[in-house]
């Protein structure tokens, strides 16, 4: 076994929403930890797997995804062979980290960020340099992680806007610090959130042909509301993409995944009005924050970072009232994932009281 992941703690996955409501007594249960969207995917998604015929089951699935990569191909704007698909954007992560980082070599990151980047480069045995951001507004300090760059730095991660602190950070900033970069490390910009940014310019997706060492990840799992399916994809140019696709195991998405994320990705309509009910309770949770003197930084996703105080004491004070948020990455600071209009009222009734 690795020295390096003896110690490597399981991740810790929500407890079931039945296991809850039973222990807290509860007729209803928001789960907000996961950043998952309370609205679901659009229709077409369940019409299009649900006319998928059985007998697909005996055979592998389209290795290539060409119907998925078709519509993201469209979409996007990009070549069709700039894309390679995962089991959501955390297998992404753990390709290029093994495609990407050797024993000994290291990479930057904000601090705080998705905790998987890390995670992922002590697997591969690599160090990982984590450069705090902006006290005060949650920003990226640009000038400490290019500081932090050494000569075996082999990748910087940035996701934008970021996971947990919500900041997002433009695209001009980005590609003035990708300028300064070295050629030979790979610059990811994760977008997980991307759909719920209200700027304009917010995506590097248009840039990855220009770059040979930036990597552009996407996932369907948040605003598309297809998390369960598991489908994410990575932008990115030769030498990086054909090595990738070597890596990256065959028939990884199956037929299910294929035809969902097509149908969620020709529903914009949906998305679109999916995107507009987050930022407008966006808008009225940071306004009930603001008025009642918490810090937090603003965001630019489907979530709020804030300051609490004590973390557990508040996440429990909540999730005994029926609202699971995410009390688990920091003693001060909670993550709350936006839900419905009702459930987002009832916590703000929650906080006043604190």
């Amino acid at each position: 076994m690795k020295e390096t992941i003896k110690n490597l703690t399981a991740y810790q996955a929500e407890l079931p929403v039945d296991v809850v409501k039973a222990k807290y007594q509860l007729d209803h249960l928001a789960r907000l930890s996961a950043n998952e969207s309370p609205y679901g995917p659009s229709p077409k998604v369940g019409e299009a797997i649900r006319a998928i015929p059985d007998d697909v089951l005996g055979f592998y699935p389209d290795g290539q995804a060409t119907l998925l990569r078709q519509k993201v191909a469209a979409l996007e704007q990009v070549d069709p062979e700039d894309l390679v698909f995962g089991v959501g954007a955390d297998e992404l992560i753990q390709l290029l980290t093994r495609t990407v980082l050797t024993p000994g070599g290291n990479m930057v990151v904000p601090s705080p960020t998705f905790g998987e980047y890390a995670l992922h480069a002590q697997i591969e045995q690599a160090t990982t340099k984590q450069v705090p951001v902006d006290e005060e507004t949650g920003h990226v300090n640009f000038a400490g992680m290019l500081a932090a760059v050494d000569e075996r730095t082999e990748m910087v991660w940035l996701a934008n806007p970021n996971n947990p602190t919500g900041v997002f950070e433009t695209r001009a900033d980005i590609l003035a610090f990708l300028a300064q970069l070295p050629a030979s490390v790979v610059l990811v910009v994760d977008e997980a959130y991307y759909d719920f940014v209200d700027a304009p310019d917010a995506t590097l997706a248009g840039d990855v042909g220009n770059y040979p060492n930036l990597v552009v990840l996407r996932t369907l799992s948040k605003a598309y509301g297809v998390a369960n399916l598991r489908v994410g994809y990575g932008i990115m140019t030769a030498p990086l993409y054909p090595v990738m696709q070597a890596v990256r195991l065959p028939y990884n998405l199956n037929t299910y995944q294929i035809v969902g994320g097509a149908a969620a990705l020709d529903d914009q309509d949906y998305l679109q009005d999916v995107v507009k009910k987050v930022q407008h309770e966006r808008k009225l949770f940071q306004d009930f924050l603001r008025e009642q003197g918490f810090k937090f930084y603003a965001s630019q996703t489907n979530f709020i970072w804030l300051q609490v105080g004590d973390t557990k004491r508040v996440g429990e004070l909540l999730l005994s009232q029926g609202y699971q948020v995410n009390d688990r990455l920091s003693d001060t600071w909670l993550r709350i994932a936006l839900g419905t209009p009702a459930d987002n009222a009832g916590m703000r009734d929650i906080l006043a009281q604190l």
